[in-house]
């Protein structure tokens, strides 16, 4: 899974093992390169499951509040705050590098990785230490995000890009040179999806597509993406999970499905429900 965070906007991870219920405060989508048919098959044996909305149509433009699209995503986030997307124009090819990126990086050995490690003074970089409803995930993960310029050319430590939390930090170039430039074009992906799906929220909402766009706006909006390792578990607590129930922070949270992975679980008002 990967998980991009929109704080007004975006989060990105990646995903080997279970990992736990999730409960929306703001809304979730699930990127797929599966189609419609396909996820639609796979949930048909429940009674009621996450909807799967084709959003092809919001790259067609011309959408009003009445549009299907827009109704079919106002339903969504009304019962479950939850859905997954297909058709929503991130390359697959991009995905697959980013994916590959990512298991390079967490296939990095432990003292590369420690010295990225989230500190007191930036909370941007490295962890495996990061607690969810007091209790410790058993998980890696790596955290970068939008800087106040929003330019990719300066250097990750240039004063310019400093914010609340701290400074963007990526792994060496000499050990990985492709993971900077791929994660950085896969970060700006999954943000234009965010940005669409937030003029979606707006039409439904009954408001102008543009309503949440002055704070969208690519150098005003806090969004970081994340990527979560899952390990498998090792040790001997039955009721360890990678990640405790909980709700994202942030107006939008657009996670990447792991294919090889179905262990998320979203929880709706009757109760917990898969997910993928």
């Amino acid at each position: 899974a990967h998980s991009l965070t929109l704080a007004t906007p975006n989060r990105v991870a990646m995903s080997h093992a279970c990992a736990a219920r999730h409960s929306c405060s703001s809304v979730v989508a699930v990127i797929s390169h599966r189609g419609r048919a396909a996820l639609l098959r796979r949930f048909s044996s429940a009674a009621r499951a996450p909807p799967v909305i084709d959003l092809s149509p919001l790259r067609d433009g011309g959408l009003s509040s009445s549009s299907p699209l827009v109704r079919e995503v106002a339903d969504a986030c009304e019962q479950w705050g939850f859905f997954q997307v297909v058709n929503h124009g991130v390359d697959e090819d991009l995905c697959a590098r980013a994916e590959e990126q990512q298991r390079a990086f967490f296939a990095l050995p432990m003292e590369v990785k420690e010295c990225m490690r989230r500190s007191a003074d930036n909370s941007r970089g490295w962890y495996n230490d990061e607690l969810t409803k007091q209790r410790r995930d058993w998980k890696e993960g790596l955290d970068f995000g939008s800087t106040p310029p929003m330019d990719w050319s300066l250097a990750d430590a240039d004063a310019r890009n400093g914010t609340l939390d701290g400074y963007n930090r990526f792994p060496p170039a000499d050990l990985l040179p492709s993971f900077r430039p791929t994660m950085l074009e896969y970060y700006d992906a999954l943000a234009g999806v965010a940005t669409g799906l937030a003029r979606l929220f707006s039409l439904g909402l009954g408001m102008p597509a543009d309503f949440f766009e002055p704070y969208l706006r690519r150098t005003q909006h806090t969004s970081y993406l994340r990527l979560n390792y899952y390990a498998p578990y090792t040790g001997e607590d039955p009721t360890q999970l990678c990640i405790s129930p909980h709700k994202d922070a942030g107006f939008l949270t657009v996670l990447r499905q792991d294919v090889g992975c179905h262990s998320l679980q979203v929880r709706d008002r009757q109760g917990p429900r898969g997910g993928g």
